[in-house]
């Protein structure tokens, strides 16, 4: 099973003159589909901030989205939590509806690898399948999925953990797949460093920065107004 991420902090500041979301995804080590989805998304007036603050661990999903496309609202239907009882699922026909359920490969899994499985069942560009960061404490409410793929029926998928954080911004409802707002925009690489913390800011000309350790202790030590 792979181990629990350790606890992280992200300060989204809006310094910018209108209404507009600030979102952050996670991009895995390894996953079938590189499009990002809006993991964490706050929607922040001018001069506001938003803080999230997690301790994640992993949870396999299956959402029943429709054909896969830009703009589409994961909604996840069912979460089953990455365990040694689950370390790996298959999203069957369950009934009228569908369901995960967890099961050990013949082959072990190698260390921080999390497979899904789709049954000859599954209906071709239907249901959507993939891996979440599920926050266990902290502020803050994560999107239903850090990275997904469309369901294929008799196909399986695998993901590799060891998250790298992303930020933009724009109209981006949380938990959006490939939100059109970001696909003319640079991504924003979130630089952890040594610490658990960052904080981004979106300035007056509407560009997207990380601020500086300094800027950060600065703001930790500014009183309340």
């Amino acid at each position: 099973m792979p181990t629990r991420p350790e606890r992280k902090t992200a300060l989204l500041v809006n310094g910018s003159n209108a209404k507009t979301s600030i979102a952050i995804w996670v991009r895995m080590q390894a996953a079938p589909d590189d499009a990002p989805i809006a993991w964490l998304s706050a929607l922040l007036s001018p001069d506001s901030y938003s803080v999230f603050q997690w301790q994640a661990s992993y949870e396999y999903i299956w959402a029943n989205t429709g054909k896969l496309f830009s703009g589409k609202i994961v909604n996840a239907a069912q979460r089953v939590a990455v365990s040694d009882k689950a370390p790996a699922v298959r999203l069957e026909q369950h009934g009228n509806g569908y369901r995960l359920v967890p099961f050990t490969p013949a082959l072990s899994l190698p260390p921080g690898r999390l497979l899904v499985e789709a049954s000859g069942e599954v209906p071709m560009d239907q249901l959507t399948v993939g891996v979440n960061l599920r926050i266990d404490c902290g502020m803050g409410q994560p999107g239903d999925g850090a990275s997904v793929v469309q369901a294929q029926p008799n196909l399986s998928f695998q993901w590799t953990v060891g998250e790298a954080y992303f930020a933009n911004f724009g109209i981006i409802p949380q938990s959006q797949y490939d939100p059109p707002a970001v696909q003319n925009q640079a991504a924003l690489p979130l630089d952890f460093g040594t610490g658990s913390e960052v904080g981004v800011i979106l300035d007056r000309n509407n560009t997207l920065k990380q601020m500086t350790k300094s800027r950060l202790t600065d703001i930790h030590r500014e009183p309340p107004s």
